[in-house]
């Protein structure tokens, strides 16, 4: 009789244990903006979960308040809370966006010429 209790009990903790949630990470964290700082041509965005630049991310410039019709730039160095480009010749004033694995960022305004 002592047997068959403990193998109930055994059962009944697997069974609980099976409907128990389970944890999850949330890979879910939004790119946050900061600041945008440009001087001499050299743009210094600041932030965080900006990741480490790989493909899918970028930077985008003079796009509407949306962050759309703007121009991607390249990186010359990306940081999970800092980025640092070149801005191109001919840009106009706009908002910049930071895109992080199809993810962006809020906007900042910015006149980067």
């Amino acid at each position: 009789m002592k047997r068959f209790v403990l193998v109930l009990t055994g059962l009944a903790a697997l069974f609980l244990a099976a409907c128990a949630p389970s944890a999850q990470v949330a890979t879910n964290v939004i790119p946050t903006l900061i600041s945008v700082r440009a001087d001499a041509g050299q743009v210094v965005l600041q932030g965080r979960y900006f990741g480490g630049g790989h493909d899918g991310s970028f930077v985008l410039v003079s796009a509407n308040v949306d962050g759309e019709e703007g121009t991607m730039v390249s990186a010359t160095s990306w940081s999970p809370t800092r980025i640092v480009f070149q801005a191109p010749d001919g840009l106009s004033a706009g908002f910049v966006f930071v895109v992080v694995d199809g993810v962006s960022s809020n906007g900042l305004p910015a006149d980067l010429n």
